[in-house]
């Protein structure tokens, strides 16, 4: 019997060593692909409060015309805690697509936060309240969203401060971000992308920021192989079979559980503690 007692607490014991150096490997391997990734970075499309000019406008019209399933599926995971009364801000709005959206399934019309001059001329445009920067809102909201925003600033913890500043107390933050760093591409690098997100790492920004988590998990599981392989930027016509065919079939995959084992983006919920 003890020597049965010592065999299982010595094949635990490698079980678990093994399973350390598995994560030690894993995280070596992501702090590498960071430090190689961060060279290949274009510094002409970073964005900033010195250069507000967003290098993706182009990107941003063709993916209000041709995703429109993407962009309903973003919001309708980024509302789940909002109400048709809840203050709303997005925060990096673009050109409204998410807004615009947001309005029409929710009856909830969010106002919005901008600092590309000629996108925040077109919101205001398009009839929403816009904002240059955070420092001149003197209100806080029920719900902050973003995405596809945060991976463009580089101090990312000290914006995650400033929006939790803006939130009421149980308010939420909800975050859609391109996930797994080893993804990064010349196409995260021609629109000013620092980085791609770990989860880990998101969470670990998140707590920093006063947050607590409510949901944490992937979106996209097909997403996440096709963009292993992309090397140009879509066509018309790809995007339109992307949206119509293969988008709602990864998210019925993602539906079945592959969303808490890998996708090309990544989705928090966070709430205000």
């Amino acid at each position: 019997m003890p020597n049965d007692k010592f065999f299982k607490f010595n094949n635990m014991f490698t079980v678990l060593k093994r399973e350390f150096k598995l994560k030690k490997l894993m995280n070596m391997k992501v702090q590498k692909a960071k430090s190689s990734q961060l060279n290949k970075i274009d510094l002409t499309k970073i964005q900033n409060e010195e250069k507000t000019d967003y290098a993706g406008i182009e990107e941003l019209w063709k993916n209000e015309k041709l995703l429109n399933n993407y962009n309903r599926d973003i919001v309708h995971k980024l509302s789940k805690f909002s109400t048709q009364n809840s203050k709303v801000l997005e925060f990096g709005a673009g050109l409204g697509t998410l807004a615009k959206l947001w309005q029409s399934e929710k009856n909830n019309k969010p106002e919005c936060l901008e600092i590309d001059a000629s996108l925040r001329k077109l919101l205001l445009g398009r009839g929403f309240l816009c904002h240059k920067t955070l420092e001149e809102i003197n209100k806080t909201y029920d719900l902050i969203y973003t995405s596809n925003v945060l991976e463009h600033i580089k101090d990312d913890v000290s914006v995650l401060k400033k929006l939790n500043k803006k939130i009421k107390v149980n308010g939420c933050l909800a975050i859609y971000v391109p996930a797994f760093m080893f993804l990064y591409n010349h196409l995260d690098s021609s629109v000013g992308h620092y980085r791609r997100y770990e989860k880990k790492e998101l969470i670990e920004k998140l707590l920093l920021a006063n947050f607590r988590i409510k949901e944490c998990y992937y979106s996209d599981s097909i997403g996440f192989f096709t963009w292993l392989f992309v090397r140009s930027k879509g066509t018309d016509s790809k995007l339109k079979f992307y949206d119509k065919f293969i988008y709602p079939f990864s998210n019925l995959l993602d539906s079945t559980g592959f969303k808490y084992l890998f996708g090309k983006n990544l989705i928090v919920i966070a709430q205000k503690q």
